[in-house]
């Protein structure tokens, strides 16, 4: 559990990059910079809520981040987005030095200001810092000194944002906040979800799905956002970052296409993710497992024919759909699941999909698909806007079929 670290470059060491290319906005790989502007049509003195000037400095031997506003106050910080699980507790951790001084002489503390450091997390993932919901620890003032912030959030959504945040009170010659040793982890057993959707409907999809070492994967992402100065990032099994070869960009259905392909060669567990701003931004996130597998050829038929109906779920169904799917199926013991190709294979004698929200899919899914792959599949959509229609309609059908 102690080499479990979320963030992606959570030590906040080089390479330290200019944001979206500006070059007042250097942050270190994996980070954003994130400030609140003064609030327009207010008389304010001019020194106040001012944007702060991002940039990196050697603090003990060590490039460290640093926010600075010299004469000047200013609300902001860094922030990175980070795959989580819904209903989790995580623990995060952050060391934070302060100076605010009159003085002349870097670092020399001298009339100093309060900062008000904090950490803050959003649990579900935006990416507003004056959001309402983010959870922020106490004001730290850690004027001159090293001090660890720490925080304890349960998350809610498949995504979680961490803001890391120092808000000066008064004007000072020197202004500044640095951070390191970043460390977000979860609390008790370590659960990872396989697959996160982020904004965008944006999804990963790989060819082959169930890959043995040696294949070549096929990677297509899909968005219905065009996506600024996008990456696609490999971590094999051994943690290593791999090498993807882009293959091309593509719009197609006011949906927008990128294409990679990468050889897997170790057996285990591979980590895809599909980021922007260097890595600050999570859009999707994939889990592949590669392993050498023993095919078995079953032979087809079932010992007794039978009518079996499938709930198809969509790539973006949470818990709660398939909860409400679970109980508007347990009289008619239907299957439930979220493969396109479960719901079509067998030998049976009747072989009906429900198709929950087949929209949701990157490549809508139609009767025509599955004519194609699976002939003699009797296909139905259902077009739910919450669970629990989706529950009522399931019990009804059970009656009405």
């Amino acid at each position: 559990m102690a080499d479990v670290n979320l963030f992606f470059n959570g030590d906040m060491l080089e390479p330290f990059n200019p944001y979206r290319g500006d070059s007042a906005l250097i942050v270190p790989a994996g980070w954003a910079p994130w400030w609140v502007p003064p609030i327009e049509g207010r008389s304010t003195p001019s020194w106040q809520n001012q944007q702060p000037v991002f940039e990196s400095r050697y603090i003990e031997g060590r490039l460290l981040p640093q926010i600075s506003a010299p004469y000047a106050t200013f609300v902001g910080g860094l922030a990175q987005q980070v795959p989580a699980v819904a209903g989790e507790k995580y623990e995060l951790s952050v060391d934070c030095l302060g100076w605010s001084s009159e003085a002349a002489e870097s670092g020399l503390i001298r009339d100093g200001s309060p900062l008000r450091a904090q950490v803050g997390v959003d649990p579900t993932g935006g990416l507003d810092g004056e959001s309402p919901i983010i959870e922020w620890s106490p004001p730290a003032e850690p004027l001159g000194r090293w001090e660890t912030l720490r925080l304890n959030v349960v998350s809610q959504a498949a995504l979680m944002t961490v803001f890391l945040k120092g808000a000066p009170h008064l004007p000072k010659r020197q202004q500044s906040i640095f951070w390191r040793n970043a460390l977000l982890r979860p609390v008790g057993r370590y659960k990872r979800a396989t697959n996160i959707v982020g904004p965008g409907d944006t999804h990963i999809q790989l060819e082959p799905e169930r890959p043995q070492p040696g294949q070549e994967i096929q990677v297509t992402i899909s968005s219905m956002r065009k996506i600024e100065s996008p990456a696609f990032w490999l971590w094999l099994p051994d943690g290593e970052r791999g090498e993807p070869a882009f293959v091309d960009l593509a719009a197609r259905d006011a949906r927008h296409r990128w294409r990679y392909t990468f050889q897997v060669e170790q057996e285990g567990l591979y980590d895809l993710r599909f980021v922007g701003d260097e890595g600050a931004r999570l859009f999707a996130q994939r889990l592949l497992r590669v392993a050498h597998e023993v095919q078995i050829v079953p032979s087809g038929r079932p010992r007794l024919d039978y009518t079996r109906v499938y709930v198809l779920l969509p790539p973006t169904a949470d818990e709660q759909w398939l909860l409400a799917a679970a109980r508007g199926s347990f009289d008619g013991r239907y299957t439930i699941g979220f493969s396109a190709d479960d719901a079509g294979i067998g030998d049976v004698a009747d072989r009906i999909v429900i198709a929950v929200n087949p929209h949701h899919w990157p490549e809508t899914l139609t009767a025509l698909w599955f004519q194609q792959h699976y002939p003699g599949t009797r296909f139905t959509a259902v077009v739910a806007n919450k669970p629990a229609d989706l529950e009522l309609w399931l019990r009804d059908w059970m009656y009405e079929s």
